[in-house]
């Protein structure tokens, strides 16, 4: 009890150090343990391989997750916010990156041969990628999101959420055997697939939305592919400029331009407050 007291406090004090500490777990668990376990069945048994790499190790991950949501106290902060258009300004346009993203693939989905897919692969590729999507979202968009809010602005959240969800995922690539070059290309893209589930998150206000996005993209991704079913908990051999295609792909990088120029200008406001309550008081701390 004394121990587990100790890490609640530790938590408290230490939000981001915790929030990174509780992803690292994360990763350990889906890319390591995925691998392991999967491994324990043969390669012509793609089913058992996709429900031992992902329906095992994940809830594990995410109950590590939930902890750190409740020892942080800042359990608000991490499942939902004021939608950003009800904010002023209101930034109405912003509306659009999740609209795209979605419609991106709906359309994707109708390409999926799914006379070919079996109604329990479906299903499993379903229940799998949703853990996927809670998973990182909550690590990403969750918990490191509340504690990278509690020092720093928007800009700064929306990079570092957006680099660290790029970089869990080169662990997987290595495992595959991946270039250099791919890694590297990799990253950016998934930078930028970072910045869509930011802004999924503010403009929706919570955070289960982005969860249930980034499922379905997933679950539209491993269908998709040629090899339906991967050993591990996070998805592998796929380009991260494959996720947003054509001009919808030019349209939507677009707004995402627009919304770091909107997080700049969201900065610069909230710092002009802080700094007129600084001029106010410190004629007082004079005396």
């Amino acid at each position: 009890m004394t121990s587990t007291n100790t890490l609640h406090g530790w938590v408290r004090r230490h939000t981001l150090l915790a929030a990174l500490a509780a992803i690292l777990i994360y990763v350990l668990l889906a890319v390591a343990l995925g691998n392991v376990l999967s491994d324990l069945v043969s390669d012509d048994q793609e089913a058992a391989q996709f429900a031992l790499g992902h329906l095992v190790p994940l809830p594990i991950g995410i109950a590590v997750l939930l902890l750190v949501v409740r020892w942080s106290g800042n359990g608000a902060a991490v499942w939902k916010e004021q939608p950003t258009p009800t904010l002023r300004p209101r930034r109405w346009y912003l509306i659009a990156i999740p609209v795209l993203a979605v419609g991106t693939y709906l359309v994707g989905a109708t390409a999926i041969p799914w006379a070919e897919r079996g109604v329990g692969i479906i299903a499993l590729v379903a229940a799998g990628t949703l853990l996927v999507g809670l998973g990182e979202e909550l690590a990403i968009r969750g918990v490191l999101l509340a504690a990278l809010r509690e020092r720093h602005g928007e800009f700064v959240t929306l990079f570092v959420t957006s680099l660290v969800f790029a970089l869990i995922h080169i662990p997987g690539s290595i495992i595959s055997g991946n270039p250099l070059l791919f890694i590297v290309i990799q990253v950016a893209g998934l930078m930028v697939v970072g910045g869509t589930y930011y802004w999924i998150r503010r403009i929706t206000g919570r955070l289960w939305v982005a969860v249930l996005v980034h499922a379905f993209t997933d679950w539209v991704l491993y269908l998709s592919g040629d090899d339906v079913v991967t050993a591990t908990s996070v998805p592998r051999g796929q380009s991260a400029t494959d996720l947003i295609t054509g001009n919808a792909e030019i349209v939507l990088w677009l707004f995402l331009a627009l919304g770091v120029l909107s997080v700049i200008r969201e900065d610069h406001r909230n710092r002009k407050p802080r700094q007129l309550e600084h001029d106010t008081v410190a004629p007082e701390t004079d005396h």
